[in-house]
């Protein structure tokens, strides 16, 4: 018999990034048939997943991964500091497991837990993730490699508020999701 567990916006948005990851591992399996079967999440995962690959491509022209996989393993973590795991919430960590990641922390260090030696391995990101360029990634793309970047970080980050939503949804339709008791 499955245990079905009841989660607040606390638990899906607050404490360690060790607890949610917990926690989006406990809803994965217990999500899995009934977002299979939901009409709208899997074409707006597919969606997602086409713009996370036209983002990986132009971050691969532009070498982002290596270029902040190595700034990021320089003591103090550049913009992946291990303050930067934190940014990830439940339901984003979710939805990258829903696309087939195998999302786990991969260091104890300093660094991102889920900064690998070639760059981050979750697909879908937080926004910060996405929409911060350092002077290094400004300097070294052209702008119309920056231009369309930014154009692909757009479409990926509406694309995934759309499904954190319905997720959203979902989770308070299967009753895992407390409803809230305050103003």
């Amino acid at each position: 018999m499955e245990m079905q567990l009841l989660f607040s916006l606390q638990d899906l948005y607050g404490g360690s990034i060790r607890d949610r990851l917990a926690i989006a591992h406990i809803l994965h399996p217990q999500l899995v048939l009934a977002l299979e079967t939901n009409e709208a999440f899997v074409p707006m995962l597919a969606q997602a997943v086409i713009f996370q690959k036209e983002l990986a491509e132009i971050m691969a022209v532009l070498d982002l991964g290596s270029m902040c996989a190595a700034c990021g393993g320089r003591s103090g973590g550049g913009c992946c500091s291990s303050f930067m795991a934190g940014e990830n919430d439940v339901v984003q960590l979710l939805l990258n497991l829903l696309a087939g990641v195998r999302v786990a922390a991969l260091r104890e260090d300093d660094e991102c837990c889920f900064l690998g030696i070639t760059g981050c391995m979750l697909l879908f990101k937080p926004m910060f993730c996405l929409n911060y360029n350092c002077r290094q990634i400004i300097q070294g793309a052209a702008p119309a490699g920056m231009e369309r970047l930014e154009q692909v970080i757009g479409r990926l980050l509406q694309q995934q508020y759309a499904l954190e939503q319905l997720l959203l949804d979902v989770l308070r339709q299967t009753g895992r999701l407390a409803k809230r008791f305050c103003c």
